[in-house]
């Protein structure tokens, strides 16, 4: 459903904008709806086949004709100008017809959906998206789905409840209120929901919304919320709201001002939000009702006429929480906003009056491209956090009324919900006399235990010292390889009782299924389902003591999220409907089908996409391990053949033919593989596969998927804690691994130093003469990094200065050396993929400019790609790698790096080249040190972008392979002596830092 959506807004794509795509496909599905099902009161010239008819005016007017004939059933005048705004004129005939035949394609009865509500989350996909691209205009409306489920566990909406959203937008608070219900076995129509916004289409969306999902007690109202607001008869039990940021408004427009406004009134200009706060607040009075709302931070510490509407808010005891929530969550702004809950006064629990909870939650995110996301980990952890009043250090926090006074009211949440410092810690003694402090190992205690690891497994117990551990010998040290092995073995145990409580799983989920076949007409509690699934992972794993709570928590709770459509297909149409449904959409992803599925995408994509649904691992992993196999052999070919270069470019003119032969032998080679890749793909068949299944073989590919998905999740969170591992003993290594005692060793005239350090006693408060030897360690340390920074000078000058003599004029003569342009003497050059780039490792890794520096490659900060990359982008060992630091400026200094495998499968961004050098004449290592000498870099640096002609029209002198060796040896020596150096210098710098800041307080 969500494909045939976006597929129709395919349809649309380039003649209107986009804000407008919603309103046009939205009522084509309603009307499509409609006449799918059973109505006997359907209108005549509301009905799809007449769609068309030549004597009907154009196809506009008949599809207003015909959405504005729905509204005259009995009981539906309230959907009679449901999509009169709507401009159909906008789109031609041609793609309208196309639409309407795109739409026809399908049936919209119960029975031919997945399960009851599929429509519904349709809907809220294409709402979603539409949101998405129409950036600002489309955040107006629309709350993501993240903070929309975080509102509603916050409020815990129960069956029989008033529900009002004042600034509706789509619906999606309301509906999200009714979903909750039901997954907690409720009946959602047991509900009654109300709602107004001024804005017509957002009336008519939220509408559509309600409708799709099957609720029908709703008001919803074209009406502005302050000036207009609508008859709340006897209040509402919950009133949830995402309402406009900082909005004008006018004070004479509100009317009973005073009694729906007892708290205060706000500027009117840009100050509207404790406005709309207070009049959902006032809605729900009289039946005791609370308030769940979104407002910018500003309402927390603003003055004058807000502070004192704070101030009396509070004093009535009516604000349960403030939430702090994280940055760029909402479409089209990333101004930090945060959630107030309100209850009516009076109605607060005892235990808990006089005082209000803050929840510090800025952290609590997944960083996208152009959004962050809530996950349904974090939406767990800030819920969880509320309703049990629970104080966690650096992030929740219960303050008295009586502190908040003292503060002005100011409710800023990290005024009393301050971050844990995040600053490094730094010990002056380990850093100048060696070894690791005892008291920051201990702050990791529960990440080794984690691991089953004790301090003494990574250090040396130090004699006589209970405050400081010692370093292992280097060799000895442990790294990442050790950290890794040490953490696969733990992770095997998680894996081992991961795989004894799965079927305890399958039972919970069979017995789910087993009621509701047994009750048919009865509603799934799917939290139920829920906690006993929780259960049944949580405590064995949490048993085992890897992963902490949350972690667990957070990887039930994501894959709960992706499975509860699938569980919701199971209680309705059971196995066998379920993989059918996988099994179509793979083959009309694969264009097999004639299901509306099937899109405009290119082959390879949806072959790519198709073959990475789970169903496919399930079914056929024979299939994908064959596949995968060919491609890597179709890889490797590739990647030999490119090693050729293009035909009519040799080296040496008298190989020409030789070369030649070998070409068309790697091409034949290709073929074949090429063509044994289309058989296989050609005998892929799903329907073939399922076809030999009976119902238990169904079973079992359902319950592989949802097995599968888990495991993923869960291999995503120990993936994490192991990263940590490894870097937290880098870090400790990076810190105090050196100590300034063993540089000193290596420096001339350090007696002095040596001196004070063994003198030195280090306590924090020491007496003047302690303070000032500390003064004296300091103006040495001061003296060594200028020694340090000396030397590292000259090593540089020594190896640029290897290469001077083919920098002279006569180094052809002296060196037997030839000078020829780089284009004689690369096998290709070539510009990287232009493709998007994320945080997702799940990808490939692609090299960007930012990751060539002056001292070579930095894949700290990599990013990735799940675009497909073709074989000949991937960088193989020896490649050459060549960026600007500014890419595409003009006279941007040049970055040069050899890439040496260091990751395996990686490719490089459209803003690096590669240069391929032919190994028979170059090496590698010789080109990059003749490409970073000062010299040449003065000759590339006025080279425009690109620089492709101009690079491989520059000269080279190009020495004899073993000359290049002994120049690579010998400044390959130097470079190492150069790292040597820059460690000692990057330590003693740190070191003169903490003692800076010892001595004197404040930043180094």
């Amino acid at each position: 459903m969500e494909r045939h959506l976006w597929s129709a807004a395919d349809i649309l794509r380039g003649a209107m904008d986009v804000t407008e795509y919603e309103g046009i496909l939205t009522a084509l599905l309603y009307l499509k709806r409609a006449n799918d099902e059973p109505d006997d009161a359907l209108p005549e010239h509301a009905r799809w086949e007449r769609l068309g008819d030549p004597a009907g005016g154009s196809l506009g007017e008949q599809l207003h004709s015909a959405l504005s004939a729905l509204g005259e059933r009995p009981g539906r005048e309230r959907l009679r100008d449901l999509y009169a705004h709507t401009r159909f004129s906008a789109v031609d005939s041609h793609r309208l017809a196309r639409l309407i035949a795109h739409f026809g394609r399908i049936r919209l009865r119960d029975e031919d959906l997945a399960y009851p509500g599929m429509l519904g989350d349709a809907y809220a996909y294409l709402v979603e998206s539409f949101a998405d691209a129409a950036g600002r205009k489309g955040g107006e409306f629309f709350t993501p789905r993240g903070v929309v489920r975080l509102m509603t566990e916050l409020a815990d909406p129960q069956p029989g409840m008033r529900i009002y959203d004042p600034c509706v937008g789509t619906g999606g608070l309301l509906v999200s209120a009714a979903q909750y219900v039901e997954e907690h076995g409720g009946d959602p129509n047991d509900l009654t929901f109300a709602g107004q916004d001024p804005n017509h289409e957002a009336w008519s969306s939220a509408t559509m919304n309600m409708l799709t999902h099957g609720l029908e007690r709703f008001t919803l109202e074209r009406a502005d919320a302050l000036t207009h607001p609508m008859d709340a008869g006897d209040g509402f039990d919950l009133v949830m709201s995402n309402p406009p940021f900082s909005m004008n408004y006018r004070i004479d427009e509100v009317p009973r001002l005073d009694q729906r406004m007892p708290y205060g009134h706000t500027p009117e200009r840009g100050k509207a939000d404790l406005m709309f706060l207070q009049h959902m607040l006032d809605m729900a009075v009289e039946r005791g009702g609370s308030v769940v709302s979104v407002l910018p931070m500003g309402v927390l510490f603003r003055g004058n006429q807000e502070q004192a509407i704070r101030s009396r808010l509070l004093d009535a005891d009516v604000i349960e929480a403030v939430i702090g929530l994280g940055p760029n969550l909402f479409h089209g702004t990333g101004i930090p906003v945060c959630l107030i809950v309100l209850r009516s006064a009076g109605q607060r629990d005892p235990e808990q009056q006089g005082s209000v909870l803050f929840i510090n939650a800025e952290n609590e995110f997944h960083q996208g491209q152009a959004q962050n996301t809530l996950l349904p980990e974090h939406v767990r952890k800030i819920s969880t956090a509320f309703h049990s009043r629970q104080e966690i250090p650096g992030f929740s926090r219960i303050i008295p009324r009586d502190a908040l006074a003292e503060n002005d009211d100011n409710l800023t949440v990290r005024r009393y919900v301050p971050e844990e410092t995040t600053e490094e810690q730094q010990d002056l003694q380990a850093h100048l006399k060696g070894g690791m402090p005892v008291s920051e190992v201990t702050q990791k205690l529960s990440l080794l235990a984690s691991f089953d690891l004790e301090p003494s497994d990574l250090f040396a117990v130090r004699a006589g010292s209970a405050s400081y551990l010692d370093f292992r010998p280097r060799g000895e040290r442990p790294n990442t390889a050790s950290l890794t092995a040490v953490a696969r073995r733990r992770e095997q145990e998680l894996r081992t009782e991961f795989e004894k409580s799965w079927p305890t799983c399958v039972e919970r989920i069979t017995t789910h299924l087993s009621q509701r076949r047994a009750e048919p007409h009865a509603r799934p509690a799917l939290a139920a389902l829920r906690v006993a699934l929780t259960e049944a992972v949580r405590e064995p794993l949490f048993s085992v003591g890897l992963l902490n709570g949350n972690a667990l928590d957070g990887a039930v709770a994501g894959w709960w999220q992706d499975s509860e459509h699938t569980l919701r297909s199971l209680a309705a149409n059971g196995f066998p409907a379920v993989v059918d449904g996988w099994c179509d959409e793979v083959e009309a992803l694969l264009g097999r089908s004639d299901s509306p599925h099937r899109g405009d995408r290119p082959s390879a994509l949806g072959r790519g996409e198709a073959y990475r649904h789970p169903v496919v691992a399930a079914l056929l992993p024979e299939f994908l391990g064959e596949l995968e196999r060919e491609r890597a052999k179709k890889a490797d070919l590739d990647a030999q053949y490119e090693e050729l270069g293009p035909e009519g470019w040799s080296a040496d003119p008298e190989s020409k033919s030789e070369e030649d032969i070998t070409r068309r032998e790697f091409k034949r080679a290709r073929r074949e593989i090429q063509e044994r890749i289309r058989s296989l793909e050609k005998s892929f068949s799903l329907t073939a596969a399922r076809s030999r299944l009976d119902g238990d073989g169904l079973r079992a590919v359902v319950i592989t998927v949802l097995r599968n998905d888990l495991a993923g999740r869960l291999s995503e969170k120990i993936a994490q804690m192991r990263d940590e591992l490894v870097s937290t003993y880098a870090s400790w290594e990076r810190k105090y691994g050196l100590s300034f005692q063993e540089i000193e060793d290596r420096l001339p005239g350090a007696a002095e130093t040596s001196r004070a350090l063994r003198q030195t006693p280090w306590s924090e408060r020491g007496s003047r003469g302690e303070q000032d030897e500390k003064a004296s360690v300091l103006f040495n340390i001061i003296d060594a990094e200028k020694t340090i920074e000396a030397e590292e000078a000259k090593l540089e000058i020594k190896q640029h200065f290897v290469l001077h003599p083919v920098l002279g004029s006569a180094a052809k003569q002296e060196l037997e050396s030839s000078r020829l342009s780089l284009g004689e003497i690369l096998r290709r050059f070539s510009y990287g993929v232009a493709v998007p780039l994320s945080t997702d490792t799940r990808g490939t890794p692609v090299v960007a400019a930012r990751n060539l520096t002056a001292d070579g490659l930095d894949l700290t900060a990599l990013r990735y790609t799940t675009e497909p990359v073709p074989a000949a982008a991937r960088l193989r060992p020896g490649d050459i790698l060549v960026a600007r630091v500014r890419p595409h400026e003009d006279r941007s200094p040049l970055r040069f790096a050899v890439w040496r495998g260091e990751i395996p499968g990686a490719t490089f961004s459209h803003a690096v080249s590669r240069l391929v050098p032919n190994k028979d004449l170059l090496l590698a290592d010789y080109l990059e040190a003749w490409l970073r000498h000062p010299r040449v870099l003065r000759q590339l640096k006025v080279l425009s972008w690109p620089i492709e002609r101009e690079l491989l029209n520059t000269d080279i002198v190009l020495p004899a392979l073993e000359e290049q060796v002994r120049m690579v040896h010998a400044i390959g020596k130097l470079a190492a002596e150069r790292a040597d150096r820059k460690i000692e210098l990057a330590k003693v710098r740190l070191i003169r830092a903490a003692l800076r800041s010892s001595l004197l307080g404040g930043d180094a």
